[in-house]
């Protein structure tokens, strides 16, 4: 299989490590890497990489922009070179958000309303999600998408989880909003992975936490199932995981 990854300013994504290790585990020859490609080439770039590649993923910033050009409604971070497509951030987050702390439920704050805050939207829906991003309108019109959402201008009152799906902190940004009291709070998920975010470090204080390091595991292993047309067993999903963060580790 010949994949890659879709996005901008990029280069400091583990996936082509990840993908390695699930060829290797799975005892096949594949490949996987990176399309950095600059918004306005976006457009002519795309058939290319239908043409060249058996299925690429999807990330910032054009889940939600390949999803329009590809006719669909819902952000997309998995592609066939049949033009088919899906996202599996919401499986490979709920998956990872159990592991850590148990279904979602409860009241949670969802701070972003981006392609990344819309796709992991489907696995909040046993709780009650209150959203707030920096331009409230954006905030409401994801808020109306789902029975179980609201939006609010500000990050205040009382939440039992948390969940950045903002991009800020990525690169030092302040990512939580400074009036967000985070002492009633249980749980700090963090979509971001591979630095400590300043989201992370105020959470830390009072909640338990999590970065995105295993969604991002997770996700992929999604997107393989998808590629190849069927899911995997229980086993081979452990094995995955396992050579995933052994890769991981190494780097």
């Amino acid at each position: 299989m010949r994949l890659c990854l879709l996005g901008y300013q990029i280069g400091y994504s583990k996936s082509p490590v990840l993908h390695a290790a699930f060829f290797a585990a799975l005892g096949e020859k594949g490949s996987y890497g990176i399309e950095d490609i600059p918004p306005q080439d976006l457009g002519k770039e795309l058939p290319r990489l239908l043409a060249s590649y058996d299925g690429f993923n999807v990330t910032k910033p054009y889940k939600q922009t390949v999803a329009e050009l590809l006719w669909r409604q819902d952000p997309v971070n998995t592609v066939k070179k049949d033009g088919t497509a899906t996202s599996t951030d919401a499986e490979g987050f709920l998956n990872d958000y159990i592991e850590a702390f148990g279904a979602p439920k409860g009241k949670i704050l969802l701070l972003g309303s981006g392609g990344a805050a819309k796709s992991i939207l489907p696995a909040l829906q046993g709780a009650e999600v209150t959203i707030v991003n920096r331009t409230f309108e954006k905030a409401e019109a994801l808020a109306a998408c789902v029975k179980n959402a609201v939006a609010k201008r500000r990050a205040d009152g009382r939440y039992d989880a948390v969940i950045n799906a903002t991009s800020l902190g990525l690169h030092g940004e302040q990512a939580a909003p400074e009036e967000l009291d985070f002492s009633g709070v249980s749980f700090a998920y963090d979509l971001v992975y591979g630095v400590r975010t300043p989201f992370l470090e105020k959470a830390g204080k009072y909640a338990k936490t999590r970065d995105g390091l295993g969604m991002l595991i997770e996700q992929a292993i999604a997107s393989q199932a998808f590629w190849r047309g069927k899911a995997f067993s229980n086993a081979e999903k452990e094995a995955l995981r396992a050579a995933a963060k052994r890769a991981l580790a190494a780097k």
